[in-house]
């Protein structure tokens, strides 16, 4: 991209932004408030806010480090070698292939709300849900879209990125404030009991180890960070995404407060959709809930294709290091984008939108564990190659002292309860885990049959020397 018209500050916090709020929190509203009241919810989600935004200034620093495309794997590339890396990159695509598929079922699910009639059959039921035919067709059919739109170029990408971001704040802070300054904070109450008399604090935990997830697209950003316009440097870039990060929190927990007061928050857990049922009621009609309802696939739209973006320059940075398939590295010469890439996804996402609505919780499940863990190894990262290097002269993380060591035990508090909460859900081996041994085997066969490539950039990038590495996407 040339880089007089490439990404500004604007675009860098759209992909982050942007990545992060997506249909996630219309679809989880009524489960935060089910399982730690308000107040555990707006508790929980203010901690994973600050939690993430201080790692989000540990990845700034790394990214300061090594300027280049690719994001954590080019991190644990540079870090722990190819094998660690395999492993991070294969698992960050993953978590971007499920997004990609929680997606496609929340479009599918917002669009019934909205035209009923479209409703269609039902044609199996799978985990304990019914899978109808409007909902794949609606899935799949959207998937095809954002694969189209990222077959098209990057600045089609970014631009439509911005102008749905910025668009959707606008809409969401005017119905954000109207619950404030309509609604009643008495109906916030009890801010602390969740229904059945369970205890919030199981709740706090879930949610806060869930921020692992819900606030971690701003690694978006960092997948095109060489392709920032000229009067954009790294450290404004990277700025621009942890900006992204505090936003999104913030957002989160506005949502909770707001929705809270409009209604008594326990006369809207049986609702559908208790978030488009709580701001329906500041209007006679059903006209709010059909606004949130339009505005939340619009916003759907962007983060699944921020996603798939992400997910596209992912697979071609393992795949240049001869980690994956050469096939799926190669580039659309007129456009410059990883087609192979983004059709690899755009398949293994629709195989997960087959799967249905039942399939949304162990979804969030299996893509928290995924980047918890990755988070916990990124941080690790950092304080390996700063000891090699203590200062890049670029960007540090401000009290390294504090806040790395802080993110690190905050991270790996995350990664505990990611892991161990499927087993407090239900009984048995839980689903998450076997679908991630599932896709650690494919990622095996995939590595076995990928043409090994041993250049002398990839040896300078594994013994930590200042060459570009294979991994880095152009």
């Amino acid at each position: 991209m040339n880089p007089k018209r490439g990404i500004g500050r604007g675009g860098y916090f759209a992909l982050s932004f942007g990545s992060i709020v997506g249909s996630g929190w219309i679809m989880l509203l009524g489960e935060w408030f089910r399982h730690a009241a308000p107040g555990g919810a707006l508790l929980a989600l203010l901690a994973g806010g600050i939690l993430m935004a201080l790692i989000g200034m540990c990845y700034a620093e790394l990214a300061s480090r090594l300027p280049r495309a690719g994001g954590e794997f080019l991190y644990a590339l540079e870090g722990w070698g190819p094998n660690t890396a395999f492993i991070v990159g294969w698992f960050i695509t993953l978590f971007l292939v499920v997004m990609c598929a929680f997606e496609g079922t929340a479009l599918a699910w917002m669009v019934d709300l909205l035209v009923p009639a479209a409703k269609g059959p039902v044609l199996y039921r799978l985990l304990g849900e019914p899978v109808t035919l409007d909902g794949l067709v609606l899935g799949l059919g959207g998937a095809a879209v954002i694969c189209a739109l990222n077959l098209s170029g990057l600045r089609a990408s970014v631009l439509f990125q911005r102008v749905v971001t910025f668009g959707f704040i606008a809409v969401m802070a005017a119905l954000i404030l109207s619950g404030l300054v309509f609604g009643n904070q008495t109906h916030l109450r009890p801010l602390f009991s969740p229904p059945a008399e369970s205890s919030w604090i199981f709740g706090f935990i879930w949610i806060f180890a869930t921020c692992s997830m819900l606030l971690y697209g701003f690694q978006s950003a960092l997948y095109v960070i060489e392709e920032r316009a000229a009067d954009v440097d790294v450290r404004a870039a990277t700025g621009s995404m942890v900006l992204g990060i505090v936003v999104a929190s913030i957002f989160y927990a506005a949502i909770v407060l707001s929705a809270g007061s409009i209604v008594p928050w326990r006369h809207i857990l049986d609702a559908e959709l208790p978030a488009v049922a709580a701001f329906d009621a500041l209007l006679p009609g059903g006209r709010i809930g059909q606004l949130i309802l339009v505005v939340s696939v619009f916003s759907l739209a962007k983060t699944w294709n921020a996603v798939l973006l992400s997910a596209s320059r992912m697979i071609l940075a393992q795949s240049r290091a001869g980690l994956l398939p050469a096939a799926l590295g190669r580039l659309d010469s007129r456009r410059d984008v990883a087609s192979n890439a983004i059709w690899f996804t755009t398949a293994a996402s629709g195989a997960g939108i087959l799967l249905g609505r039942g399939a949304l919780v162990p979804i969030v499940n299996m893509a928290t564990i995924c980047v918890s863990l990755t988070i916990v190894l990124m941080l690790a990262t950092l304080l390996r190659l700063r000891r090699r290097q203590p200062e890049t002269g670029s960007f540090n993380v401000p009290a390294p002292k504090v806040i790395i060591p802080v993110s690190l035990s905050g991270a790996a508090l995350m990664a505990s309860f990611a892991v161990g909460q499927p087993l407090w859900r239900e009984h048995g081996f839980p689903l998450e885990w076997k679908l991630v041994l599932i896709w650690a085997f494919i990622g095996l066969l995939f590595r076995r049959f990928a043409h090994t490539r041993r250049s002398t950039g990839l040896s300078e990038g594994t013994n930590g020397g200042s060459g570009k590495s294979p991994g880095t996407v152009p």
